[in-house]
Formats: C-alpha cells, structure tokens, sequence
C-alpha cells in the first residue's frame, strides 16, 4: 500500500513537471523563431534598400552575393517580402527626392543621395522593429511553432 502510494505521489509530481517542460520548451522555440523572423525581416529591408539606393549597381550586388548573413531557408512569406519591395520603393523615392532638394542648397560634395545615412537612420528608428513584430504576430512562420 505504501509503495504504491509512494508511486502515485511520484507521479503526481513528475507529470506536471513533464508538461512544464515541453511547455517551457515550446515557448523557448517560439521565441527563437520569433527573433529569427524579426532579424530576417530587418535584413531582407536593408539588402533591398542597398540594393535601391545605389541603383541595383554590380557592386552591390555582388557585395551582397557574397555576404553570408541571414538564413539558408526562408523565413519571410511572399506578403512580407512584397510588403518591403513597396516599403524600400517609398524609400528610394524619398532618397531621390532628397537627392534633388539638395542641389544648391548644401555644401559643395553633400549634393546627391545620401543612401548610407538614411538606411542607418531608418535602421536605428523602431518603425522597423515595429512593423517585423506586427507582421509575425499575423505571419504563418508564428503557427508553425504554436503547436
């Protein structure tokens, strides 16, 4: 009678703990691939934005090809990515519009895009952090760890 009471007992307290784990375990994994999904998204925006405001140049590219940032299997959906394709779009507009405000209005050299600076500024502002959070919360990639 004792043992057996002695190994319910046990197992009243080992089973929660169980499902405590796997709990802890699944919310770990949801956290990691939410980070993943907001460094990947912040990447994806300054690879395009790059790539836009020098004006797809070769050697853009090819820096780009050659950098080994990011993730080898895709994180982002078609929506996210068509989501930065019109957010980098608005951006280069303001970059060239910029660009064309500033002939004679600065210092001789200062004239043109100043594509570095505002991808850093737009990099160190959290709209972006923002909106990557937002689009997880409503993103599929969110589902594929709630299980």
């Amino acid at each position: 009678m004792i043992k057996s009471m002695i190994k319910y007992l046990t197992l009243l307290i080992l089973l929660p703990m169980t499902f405590s784990q796997c709990h802890n375990s699944r919310a770990k994994e949801q956290s990691e691939m939410k980070s993943i999904y907001i460094d990947n998204f912040k990447l994806i925006y300054f690879r395009k934005l790059l790539q836009s405001g020098f004006n797809n140049s070769e050697e853009v590219k090819t820096i780009i090809k050659f950098d080994r940032s990011g993730f080898t299997e895709h994180v982002l959906t078609e929506d996210d990515y068509h989501l930065i394709d019109s957010i980098v779009l608005l951006d280069n507009i303001k970059m060239t519009s910029d660009s064309v405000n500033r002939i004679g209005n600065v210092a001789e050299g200062a004239e043109g895009k100043h594509v570095l600076a505002f991808i850093l500024n737009k990099l160190e502002s959290t709209w972006l952090d923002s909106l990557a959070r937002q689009r997880y919360k409503t993103s599929e990639v969110r589902n594929l760890y709630s299980q």
